[in-house]
């Protein structure tokens, strides 16, 4: 191809589609590793990313000298070797990829230059991983350069020499473009993965710190009741009557520290001890019975919709217990008095709880941190146990939790369960 006036509008044409694609083919990559929690599993898709950059740049290539191609195979080589290590499987890929374009010029051409590339980019790779983001970014675009001046005077040497200055300027700039926008958006979704591992940890680290002031708080408290109470005892010469009052209320206090440890180890550990058949109707009318006398107390009226003949598979213990925790917190939000509703019902295989007060409701924001560790709207009174243990319950038994609540209106709560047994 000895006429450049056209021609280099057509090698700047196609080296443009090259860059397009490498970059939409990054941003799908980047979709799927950002699924991906294992660190193997990123470096995997990200070398699998190299290798379909390199068949690509091949596929729309553009003949410029009978043999030579131009494309931007060497962007995704040298990046793959310098991110990722392998440079001799990147150079193999590179050179498998052209020789099924034809054993020519340009494909000796290219194994001289990727060849001795490969070698280099090997030295280079732990020594590149040590740079900064900057520098990185800087080397990688600079051995580009390098590497499309080399690939331009090998052709010369080879073939005729490119002397139009246009096919020059495209076949350097552009690589030199591709490879500083890629580079700069690998680093972008490096920095993202840190920074997305670093928020996780001090997530947890938060959750620790939160239960930790939850335990140290609920267990001191009786701890000191109990403590302050057997010193007494052992002080004084107290009549048995107040004796027994004080071992009545140390006891009292210990049962109290006893059910906070239970409630941690239910939310550390909601697996089951044993699954066994839940009649619903059955089980929601004890949990009732327990809480009747607090509701006699605020003066709620509880109201039964019931569905007869509803079975579910579960730890029935642990299904009454979360149950009393989320009841209980429906007749507390209405202290001078209100209605509570617990209906059932089945639609399909799905068996439905609703439990409605008309207490004081909650805001958006309640709503959305409910469940959270150490997260309360009772103040001082609350822990933040008792929800936290029966999402924990609910969630372990296939279950969902939908909250809907209105500031002075209400909460309701519809509860499904999906592990339905049915009638034999």
């Amino acid at each position: 191809m000895n006429t450049y006036g056209g021609a280099a509008v057509e090698i700047t044409k196609h080296l443009l589609m090259n860059l397009s694609l490498l970059l939409v083919l990054l941003f799908f990559t980047q979709l799927i590793m950002e699924r991906q929690l294992k660190e193997e599993s990123r470096e995997r898709y990200q070398l699998f990313y190299f290798v379909i950059s390199i068949f690509t740049c091949y596929i729309f290539s553009v003949q410029v000298q009978d043999g030579i191609r131009f494309d931007l195979r060497q962007v995704p080589m040298i990046l793959g070797s310098l991110y990722a290590g392998h440079s001799f499987l990147f150079a193999g890929v590179t050179l498998l990829m052209r020789g099924f374009l034809g054993i020519n010029d340009g494909f000796w051409v290219s194994v001289g230059v990727f060849i001795a590339l490969a070698i280099l980019l090997k030295w280079m790779h732990p020594w590149f991983n040590r740079l900064s983001l900057n520098q990185r970014i800087g080397v990688s675009v600079l051995l580009t350069v390098m590497t499309s001046f080399a690939l331009m005077q090998m052709v010369a040497i080879f073939n005729e020499p490119i002397r139009h200055p246009e096919a020059w300027i495209s076949f350097i700039l552009i690589p030199a473009l591709t490879s500083g926008l890629v580079s700069y958006s690998i680093e972008t979704i490096r920095q993202t993965v840190i920074i997305r591992q670093r928020l996780a940890k001090a997530d947890k680290i938060e959750a620790v710190s939160h239960l930790s002031a939850a335990i140290s708080h609920e267990i001191r408290n009786p701890l000191t009741t109990v403590k302050g109470f057997l010193q007494l005892l052992g002080e004084q010469n107290y009549p048995d009557e107040k004796k027994k009052e004080f071992i009545h209320i140390s006891i009292q206090e210990l049962n109290r520290a006893e059910e906070v440890i239970n409630d941690y180890l239910t939310f550390a550990r909601p697996a089951f001890e044993k699954v066994e058949d839940i009649d619903v109707e059955k089980e929601l009318n004890q949990v009732l019975n327990v809480l009747n006398p607090l509701a006699n107390l605020n003066g709620v009226e509880i109201k039964k919709k019931y569905t007869p003949g509803l079975v579910i598979s579960g730890d029935r213990s642990k299904f009454i217990q979360g149950f009393i925790n989320l009841i209980k917190n429906g007749l507390e939000a209405m202290p001078n008095g209100g209605e509570l509703i617990v209906q059932t019902f089945r639609t399909g295989n799905v068996v439905h709880i609703l439990v409605k007060d008309s207490g004081i409701g909650m805001t958006e924001e309640q709503i959305a941190r409910l469940g959270e560790p150490y997260y309360t709207t009772k103040g001082q009174q609350g822990t933040g146990l008792g929800m936290m243990v029966t999402f924990s319950i609910i969630r372990a038994m296939r279950g969902k939790v939908e909250v809907k609540s209105q500031v002075g209106i209400g909460t309701t709560f519809h509860i499904r369960f999906s592990n339905i047994v049915d009638d034999k």
